[in-house]
């Protein structure tokens, strides 16, 4: 069986090779585009076509289209792979012949369904007996089913057939119901019907001739499995008896399971009394007392360590209720506890006197098991919070110093300097800034890994994202004279999503296309590619003349920590996370990532993500309230006097906040803790207080609590000021009554403007 794989990686192909390689003769091939998959089909035979949905020149249903159209593939199976499947698409594959959509991350799906394609070609080992009087019809059959692998014993008559199905075991029963001589075919089923167990229920085909509905009754009333019409199609055939054996086979599989079990079967009459036990329940209980038949079932469920139950049992299964899964104490024969589960039915003994079977089960290792479970999920959960905890702790405990250190290049940067001393603060602040950022991957690869990353869901405009990273990196890309452009701009209104991280997604690859692109320039393109009623998904595309990938680094840049080669971390710098934490976005987004490329030439990176539709027509996305500089000439101007609270409790930090705090010409008192923080707001009037969250004696969201619980303290506007940059923080700093949420280090123009719209009344 060859498959055909068309798809820009090796995964699936591998997946395939992997699952597969223990069936015979199955060979898996690889077609990184639509015109390699087209020039393989011209030369070569396949059986199955796996299609990726998006391919590097073209989607994947024109090429399943093509197929279909040329006849490469008449009627075989044809699978198209989708980041997300919609009833759009679904509509669309139907209409090119696709056979089946499955999402690329239902891998476990896929290779369920191929197997039975697959199985559905491998040698059937199994023993028929094969009855037709033509010797034409029955030479050519019988070759056949010889070729796919079966034992067969054919004969002309019944008469012979049915001596040879006594004298033998056969797994299936081929057989024509038009036949000449002493005896028909339908005699001969009719004959097998009759047979005791297990001989009885051999699977029998039936071939006719003749296809009408009166007919097909008469087959299946005769107890045929399933019936072929003549003349026989070679893979119609195939695949009935494949299906009959496979339905043999499981019940085979399950009897076999059956007895295998360790299931202790009881019978008992209904007055509770034992009256047999088989193997597994006497090894289960193990009963002192010989013979245990005539003995109460209480010598086994004893009624001090189950009060009440056997009466209740026995109650409930003679009202005729069938009883699983009830949970009782057994006792063996030593004195020995154990739990037991127990199934009770009754059995129809046709004797006119009421018996029902126990099916006991012993789940001491069950419990056992389930315990350990319990402990095993609470020390994961305790890791989880502790590592949560480490997480916020470094995001704290790093934030806080860099905030002393940007913001103090920050404020030296507005003090008369010279020429030099210019150059030497703003040295200070790229350092501070690049390591930062480099900070900030760390943690959110480390939130992503914890699952504590999640998207919001707002309003968003697809070209305000595109002209906010490009503002972003004007100025790093104009000192290498680069070109950085917009192309197309292909996305509808009304979106909702997480704007956040999409600016974040897409400024990796501009950033990244900016540091390894020495000249040239820059494109970036974001395309429609699927439409829903409900969702979209758009394809952000970042296209440079750089350095380029070779074809072996191209499967290893979007895991975490790995960058094309070490040279490429000595000359470039970098952790290697940007393309890891764009992955990990785009997958929680519903989308994939891919790169095109030619070392010496440039990349295309590329992204997805599903977007959804609002359900209602939507206000137009927020714009700033004023720009940074603005803001701050508005406070200045408009809360020029007012008293400000600034509680923080690091002393640099303290400094920073006042210095860029005393160019809104207002009134500041400091605090150094949530309990003075308290203290200074229960006597004075405050228009709005600048709240550290982790400090001593009382942290920052104690002292808002006790705050609001002041004489006019619900009012005033409080501002959280943290170095916990989690989401849940923010949360929580909103949940208990503050109005503005501020990360450090701090920017100040984010500081102004999250304070203008707090004394404006608008919060976050």
């Amino acid at each position: 069986m060859n498959i055909l794989v068309v798809d820009a990686t090796h995964l699936y192909r591998d997946i395939l090779q992997r699952a597969l390689g223990h069936y015979a003769d199955v060979r898996v091939e690889l077609a990184l585009s639509q015109q390699e998959a087209r020039e393989i089909v011209a030369r070569e035979t396949f059986h199955f076509f796996i299609i990726s949905g998006q391919l590097p020149d073209g989607d994947g249903i024109e090429l399943a289209k093509a197929l279909r159209a040329d006849g490469r593939a008449k009627a075989e199976p044809i699978v198209l792979l989708t980041s997300s499947a919609s009833s759009g698409l679904a509509t669309q594959a139907e209409q090119a012949g696709v056979s089946e959509l499955f999402r690329k991350q239902d891998i476990d799906e896929l290779l369920r369904f191929m197997r039975h394609y697959v199985e559905l070609l491998q040698p059937m080992r199994c023993r028929i007996l094969y009855v037709e009087d033509s010797r034409d019809q029955r030479a050519l059959l019988e070759a056949q089913l010889r070729d796919w692998g079966m034992t067969v014993d054919a004969f002309a008559s019944a008469d012979e057939a049915w001596l040879a199905f006594e004298a033998n075991d056969y797994d299936l029963v081929l057989c024509d119901v038009v036949l000449g001589g002493h005896m028909t075919g339908t005699r001969l089923i009719n004959r097998i019907r009759r047979l005791p167990l297990p001989k009885g229920e051999t699977p029998v085909l039936a071939v006719t001739a003749f296809d009408n509905p009166l007919r097909r009754i008469e087959l299946f009333q005769l107890g045929v499995d399933d019936y072929v019409q003549k003349p026989i199609l070679a893979e119609e055939i195939r695949a009935r008896l494949h299906n009959l054996l496979t339905r043999k086979r499981a019940v085979e599989r399950s009897q076999m399971l059956l007895a295998a079990t360790a299931l202790g079967v009881v019978v008992v009459g209904q007055d509770a009394v034992i009256e047999s036990m088989d193997d597994n329940s006497l090894d289960m209980f193990r009963p002192a007392t010989q013979p245990v038949l005539g003995q109460p079932l209480s010598i086994l469920l004893p009624e001090e360590k189950n009060p009440g139950l056997l009466g209740q049992m026995m109650q409930r299964v003679m009202a005729e209720e069938r009883i699983s899964g009830l949970k009782a104490v057994g006792q063996r024969g030593d004195g020995e506890d154990f739990p037991v589960e127990l199934t009770i039915i009754e059995i129809n003994s046709g004797d006119g006197v009421r018996h029902f079977a126990l099916l006991a089960r012993d789940i001491s290792e069950e419990q056992a098991l389930a315990t350990y479970l319990t402990r095993a999920s609470e020390a994961a959960e305790r890791a989880e919070q502790m590592k949560t905890a480490f997480l916020a702790n470094m995001s704290h405990e790093i934030r806080t110093p860099l905030n002393a250190i940007i913001g103090m290049a920050h404020i030296l940067s507005r003090t008369e300097l010279d020429t030099a001393q210019k150059k030497y603060v703003g040295h200070i602040d790229a350092a501070g800034e690049h390591l930062l950022g480099l900070i900030t991957n760390v943690l959110d690869m480390s939130k992503i890994e914890a699952g504590r990353l999640e998207l919001e869901n707002i309003p968003l405009a697809v070209e305000n994202i595109v002209f906010e990273v490009l503002s972003m990196v004007a100025d790093q890309a104009a000192e290498k004279g680069l070109d950085v452009r917009i192309g197309e701009l292909d996305a509808p209104s009304g979106l909702v999503g997480d704007p956040v991280r999409l600016r974040q997604a897409l400024l990796n690859y501009v950033s990244n296309a900016i540091k390894f692109t020495a000249d040239g320039s820059i494109d970036v393109r974001v395309i429609t590619q699927a439409v829903s009623e409900d969702s979209v998904l758009l394809r952000f595309e970042v296209a440079d003349t750089g350095i380029g990938i070779s074809a072996e680094a191209r499967d290893e840049i979007f895991s975490a920590f790995r960058q094309a080669d070490n040279s490429t971390t000595r000359r470039y710098g970098g952790t290697g996370l940007g393309l890891a934490i764009t992955r990990q976005l785009a997958e929680l987004m519903g989308g994939e990532v891919g790169v095109s490329s030619t070392p010496g030439q440039g990349s295309l990176f590329w992204f997805t993500a599903s977007l959804k539709r609002a359900s209602a027509p939507l206000a137009r996305p927020a714009i700033p309230l004023l720009s940074a500089e603005s803001a701050e000439v508005v406070l200045a101007r408009d809360f020029a006097g007012c008293r400000f609270l600034l509680v923080e409790d690091e002393v640099i930090n303290r400094h920073v906040a006042e210095a860029i705090l005393s160019r809104l010409n207002c009134e500041i008192d400091t605090a150094k803790d949530g309990r003075e923080a308290v203290d200074l707001a229960s006597r004075n009037d405050y228009a709005l207080i600048l709240m550290d969250m982790l400090m001593p004696n009382m942290g920052g969201l104690e002292a808002t609590q006790c705050i609001r619980q002041l004489p006019g303290g619900e009012k005033v506007p409080i501002v959280a000021l943290t170095a916990n940059a989690f989401a849940y923080e923010k949360q929580r700093c909103l949940d208990i009554g503050m109005n503005g949420f501020v990360t450090k280090p701090i920017r100040p123009e984010v500081l102004f403007e999250t304070m203008l719209r707090c004394l404006n009344g608008e919060g976050v």
